[in-house]
């Protein structure tokens, strides 16, 4: 019996050539696959060992076997054809598809594209069913009684620098609409979120019952 993976790789070898010449025209735009393909041909010139599950042949880095593709999206969209697109091999859920492309190609952040790529795919979502539980009823917060017993927070992040600042938190009073705009910087620690709210919020309406945040990790975190 034929599978769909011996489906798939056969039509890779269709390509392999015309991949191999894509892969090394757009590699000259990624500065970490130019640095590894530098750091190995180097080695290999001086005789020394290559870091462990790299290899280096016919000019291309290789990663445990599998082909070092540079960051290009469509380079691996055109990856990624080869395997659920095709109307031969069908379409594939998310795991299966990460197992297939990862037999012959390694890029950083591989699983996350896949899952992204898969979850745009329109044949997929018209008709693959879900198999979550039904999604349940949407649960309204309680309107708050008094100003500042309930607030919201949320972060306004990778803004352009200004006076130190790239990001914003945002805490707004549920009750009166009022809110405080308060800058951060990049590095801003949940303990320095935890101080700037002391001094900005808490100094000048106290401590609320309730605070409602989208579980950021700053907040989350040590706050």
């Amino acid at each position: 019996m034929v599978s769909s993976a011996m489906i798939f790789n056969a039509l890779l070898e269709e390509y392999e050539l015309e991949l191999l010449e894509e892969v090394r025209g757009v590699s000259n735009r990624d500065l970490a696959w130019l640095s590894r393909e530098a750091t190995l041909k180097d080695l290999i010139t001086r005789g020394k060992e290559l870091p462990t599950s790299w290899q280096y042949r016919d000019g291309f880095p290789y990663f445990k076997n599998q082909l070092y593709i540079p960051a290009n999206d469509a380079l691996k969209t055109k990856i990624a054809k080869g395997c659920p697109d095709s109307k031969v091999v069908g379409h594939f859920g998310m795991e299966k598809t990460i197992e297939i492309i990862t037999r012959d190609f390694y890029w950083k952040g591989l699983t996350e594209w896949i899952n992204d790529y898969v979850r745009s795919c329109d044949e997929c979502q018209h008709n693959k069913s879900p198999r979550h539980a039904r999604w349940g009823l949407l649960q309204p917060l309680e309107t708050p009684y008094a100003a500042w017993n309930s607030i919201s927070t949320d972060f306004i992040t990778q803004l352009p620098k200004s006076q130190g600042y790239t990001q914003i938190m945002v805490v707004v009073d549920r009750f009166t609409k009022m809110a405080h705009f308060i800058g951060l910087p990049t590095n801003a620690t949940a303990k320095d979120i935890a101080k700037v709210f002391l001094r900005e919020v808490w100094k000048l309406h106290g401590l609320p019952m309730e605070i409602i945040s989208d579980m950021d990790a700053k907040f989350s975190g040590e706050f």
